[in-house]
């Protein structure tokens, strides 16, 4: 391989090397917790980052959408656990937001913060066209 060629080569390296980075940093996966077997993280643009828990991963044939709840400024980023929904809480969720045609509500996220449950987020999903 030439001189050249190996430049070439070690900046495509260098660009995916930060990119990866980039998008590992920006999704917040250095600050993940420990995941209890069989769970999934999902980190949203919205800026949920949810920990999917007794939920089926669809991902190759469902797109993903995070919906962010108010919630204090200091639990704005900060990673959620993410269970189906009571059917209290899906009909609530529900009837205030018009989800379409095949979408669905997968789970609800929250956070524990001392004895108390913060309510940060939902999980939408539809079919991938």
């Amino acid at each position: 391989m030439s001189k050249w060629g190996k430049r070439i080569l070690a900046v495509f390296v260098v660009s995916i090397g930060g990119y990866l980075a980039y998008v590992y940093i920006a999704g917040g996966y250095f600050t993940r917790p420990e995941m209890p077997p069989g769970a999934y993280s999902m980190s949203f643009k919205s800026g949920i980052r949810a920990i999917m828990v007794d939920l089926p991963d669809r991902r190759l044939d469902r797109r993903y959408f995070g919906v962010p709840f108010d919630v204090p400024f200091w639990a704005e980023d900060a990673w959620s656990f993410c269970t189906r929904p009571t059917e209290q809480e899906a009909s609530m969720i529900l009837t205030e937001a018009d989800t379409g045609p095949g979408s669905r509500l997968d789970a609800i996220c929250r956070i524990k913060v001392d004895d108390t449950t913060i309510v940060c987020g939902a999980v939408f999903s539809v079919p991938k066209l």
